[in-house]
């Protein structure tokens, strides 16, 4: 028996703990990418068999047999990924990693983690803690997020101004290769040997390999922690001290800037914002940045707030998070957002270039019919946010095409101005046809040539990252 229902009976004859028919359709159809983001509509896969391996052998077997059937094979962690990473587009084995979530070593003198792939973010973090030590990766999905899903899609959380991307923290990896053959690297900081294969897997969302361990650097737990918040009369005003502060190397831990919103609102528009800055360190380090930052917030107008309103905001950062799942337990996505039209997107541009890309890509969403519910900056001047909607009667009968142009506006934009069109969510199906216009013929081209040599039957994740 070749095909689906081989690969299913060959599963099942190795042993390997799997889930099939409808419950799998239902569970793993879609994973953060839904359909009312710019309206887009995928094909549905009509089979999908989930495995859940248990050990590195157990991948090893599995890809075997995705490749002796020309099935394709799709990591998934969390299902939280917001680009369809982990969504099958046709019948497809899901290898879902949660079952390996073994935390194997805490090197305390060596300031490092070796664990598993499935482990999520928040037991892991809650491990360290036990140790003196904390992850530098502080996602909104950390309760449910995976080490290897963050690491396959080069994820960014909320510390990323003082700890970077999960790429700055990936010391070594273990990955199954298309192949089925196992490439462990060496797990140190600096190297100077030729390509980094560990930099090649970051960010490749499975299309050329499985990761199934990590080693990964950790961080003292702060002696002392300082939440600030300021607000201004306009946007520019308040972008402008932020650039300042970067200037002066008051470097934060912590770094949210954006306008504040009643609603949905005219993307032309003028709003007053607000600053949120987390400091920490040694405590008199602390508070000299502290002084420091509150002289320079004053020279550009600011009003300081509350500091409750900046601890209450830490406080809550991951309750996003807790809602989506719940609504994904309830699988009431589709009612919730009937007849309304949500997306955003998360692009890096030099800093001089953000106020000119706030006002082109306000042109852009105003001519669309949009509004935006929230748009400002997230861990350096250089990373720009907007998420935009239309209410629902504003929906209804709306031509399907316009939304998905919309963002297609906003990203070449962002590319013309010398930017990327994505730095923390990876790429996944939403943002694949634009791979020509990030990296060109030529760097699109040498992607497609390694994923073609490394994965000549195509089994692992494709189509996503437009490979």
């Amino acid at each position: 028996m070749t095909g689906f229902e081989g690969a299913v009976g060959d599963l099942e004859e190795r042993g390997l703990k799997i889930l099939s028919g409808p419950r799998a359709l239902k569970d793993y159809r879609c994973d953060g990418l839904r359909s009312f983001r710019a309206a887009v509509r995928f094909t549905q896969p009509e089979r999908i068999v989930v495995v859940f391996p248990r050990s590195t052998e157990d991948v090893v077997e599995t890809v075997r047999i995705a490749n002796s059937h020309l099935i394709p094979i799709i990591p998934a962690g969390g299902m939280t990924g917001l680009m369809g990473g982990a969504r099958p587009v046709r019948d497809s084995i899901i290898l879902d990693m949660r079952e390996m979530n073994r935390i194997l070593e805490v090197n305390v003198d060596d300031r490092s983690v070796y664990c598993e792939a499935g482990v999520t973010l928040e037991d892991l973090d809650r491990r360290l803690r036990t140790e003196g030590f904390m992850l530098g990766h502080d996602p909104w999905t950390k309760p449910y997020a995976t080490v290897g899903g963050s690491i396959s899609t080069n994820g960014m959380g909320y510390t990323a101004a003082a700890y970077g991307s999960i790429r700055r923290q990936v010391l070594g990896l273990e990955a199954v290769l298309p192949d089925a053959s196992i490439i462990r690297t060496r797990a140190v900081e600096d190297t100077s040997t030729g390509p980094s294969i560990v930099q090649l897997l970051i960010g490749s969302e499975g299309v050329l390999g499985v990761i199934t361990k990590a080693v990964l650097r950790v961080y003292p737990i702060p002696e002392a922690t300082v939440f600030k918040g300021f607000s201004f009369d306009s946007f520019d005003k308040g972008f402008k001290a932020v650039q300042h502060l970067f200037r002066s190397r008051v470097f934060p831990s912590a770094l949210e800037y954006g306008e504040v919103f009643d609603g949905p609102s005219d993307p032309l528009g003028e709003y007053p914002s607000e600053l949120f800055i987390m400091l920490e360190g040694f405590e008199e380090e602390v508070e000299a940045r502290r002084r420091r930052l509150e002289r320079m917030m004053k020279d550009y107008k600011a009003v300081e707030k509350d500091d409750r309103w900046a601890e209450e905001l830490w406080e809550h950062r991951h309750d996003v998070a807790y809602r989506y799942m719940e609504r994904v337990r309830r699988d009431d996505f589709d009612k919730w957002m009937a007849g309304r039209i949500f997306d955003f997107i998360h692009v890096s541009l030099p800093a001089s270039k953000v106020l000119e890309y706030r006002r082109r890509s306000g042109e852009i969403l105003s001519h669309n019919g949009f509004k935006v519910v929230d748009r400002g900056i997230w861990k350096s001047p250089e990373n720009f946010s907007i998420a935009f909607t239309k209410e629902s009667e504003e929906a209804v009968g709306e031509d399907v095409n316009v939304p998905a142009k919309t963002v297609d506006e906003l990203i070449s934009q962002a590319h013309m101005m010398g930017g990327s069109m994505e730095y923390c969510h990876g790429v996944g199906v939403k943002l694949a046809g634009h791979m020509l216009g990030e990296h060109g013929v030529a760097g699109l081209e040498l992607l497609r040539r390694i994923k073609r040599a490394l994965d000549p039957n195509n089994i692992m994740n494709p189509g996503k990252l437009g490979l």
